[in-house]
C-alpha cells in the first residue's frame, strides 16, 4: 500500500513525468504543421525560430530528419504562391533556422525534396535587426509570409503573434501581400512581384523629382523690383557678353542618374 502511494505522488507531483508527458504532447494552436532545420548559428535566446519552438509554435528537425511538405530556400528556382496551399495543409511548412551570415554553411540540397523547394517574393523585413530591409526577414517572419501568402492567414498571425514587431510586418507589406494572395500560381506571383517592383520605383523616382529644385529657381514666378542691369540695359551701357568659358561648362550639373534599384537585389 504505502509502495502505491508514492507511485502516484510521483506521477501527480510537481515535475513528475506524467505531467512532463502530457505538457510536451500540448497541440499547436496551428492548424498547420510548421518545421524548422536548426544550425544553432544565432543565440537561442533571441533568435525568432528558437523562439517559436519554445512557444509550441514549431517543431525542430534534426538535419538528416526527412520532411515531405514545402521547404522555404533562399536559393530555390520556383517561388512559392497560393498553387502550394494544399501542401502546406497536409504536409506542412518548414525553414531553416540560421544566421544570414551562415546561409553558405546550409546544406539546402539535402533539406527536403528539391521539387517542393520554393523561394520567397519580395518583402520587407520588420524584425528589430533588419527593419525596413528588402528581403532580409528572419525565420518567423519568413515562415509567416509564406502561410500568408498561401491564404493561411490566421496560421501566419499566429505564429507572429509572439512578436512585438508581428503587426509592423504585415502593414509594411500588406500591398504586396494581397497581390500576392490574389496569384493562382507562381508565374502569377512572380508577376505581380515584378509589377510591385516597378511601381515601388516610380514612387522613388517621384520622390527623388519632388526633392529637386524646379527650374528657373524658386524665386522664378516673384513680382521683384527690376535689377540695377535694367537699369544698364536701358543706357546702353551694357559690355558685350562674355564667352562662356570651359570651367563655367565643366561646372553645370550632370545629368541625373538612372534610377537607383540597387537595394532591390532579389535572393
Amino acid at each position: 500500500m504505502a509502495g502505491g502511494k508514492r507511485g502516484r505522488g510521483r506521477g501527480r507531483g510537481r515535475g513528475g513525468r506524467g505531467r512532463g508527458r502530457a505538457a510536451a504532447a500540448a497541440p499547436s494552436p496551428l492548424a498547420t504543421r510548421v518545421c524548422l532545420w536548426e544550425f544553432s548559428q544565432n543565440d537561442a535566446r533571441r533568435d525568432s525560430g528558437s523562439k517559436l519552438v519554445r512557444q509550441g509554435l514549431a517543431r525542430q528537425l534534426d538535419a538528416r530528419a526527412a520532411f515531405q511538405g514545402i521547404v522555404l530556400a533562399a536559393d530555390a528556382p520556383q517561388i512559392l504562391s497560393p498553387a502550394d496551399a494544399p501542401l502546406i495543409q497536409t504536409r506542412g511548412l518548414a525553414g531553416v533556422n540560421c544566421s544570414w551570415r551562415g546561409l553558405d554553411a546550409v546544406p539546402f540540397g539535402a533539406l527536403g525534396r528539391p521539387e517542393l523547394r520554393r523561394r520567397l517574393p519580395f518583402l520587407v523585413a520588420a524584425n528589430e535587426v533588419n527593419y525596413g530591409k528588402p528581403l532580409y526577414l528572419n525565420t518567423a517572419e519568413a515562415l509567416a509570409a509564406a502561410l500568408r501568402i498561401a491564404g493561411l492567414a490566421r496560421d501566419a498571425e499566429l505564429l507572429l503573434a509572439p512578436f512585438a514587431s508581428g503587426g509592423a510586418f504585415f502593414a509594411l507589406n500588406a500591398d504586396a501581400f494581397e497581390a500576392y494572395a490574389a496569384a493562382v500560381d507562381g508565374d502569377g506571383v512572380a508577376a505581380a512581384e515584378a509589377r510591385f517592383l516597378a511601381d515601388c520605383e516610380a514612387a522613388r523616382a517621384e520622390a527623388r523629382a519632388a526633392r529637386a529644385v524646379p527650374a528657373g529657381g524658386y524665386l522664378a514666378d516673384g513680382d521683384l523690383p527690376p535689377a540695377e542691369s535694367d537699369d544698364d540695359e536701358a543706357d546702353g551701357d551694357l559690355p558685350p557678353p562674355a564667352e562662356e568659358s570651359d570651367e563655367e561648362a565643366a561646372a553645370e550639373p550632370p545629368p541625373p542618374p538612372p534610377p537607383d534599384v540597387s537595394g532591390l537585389v532579389l535572393s
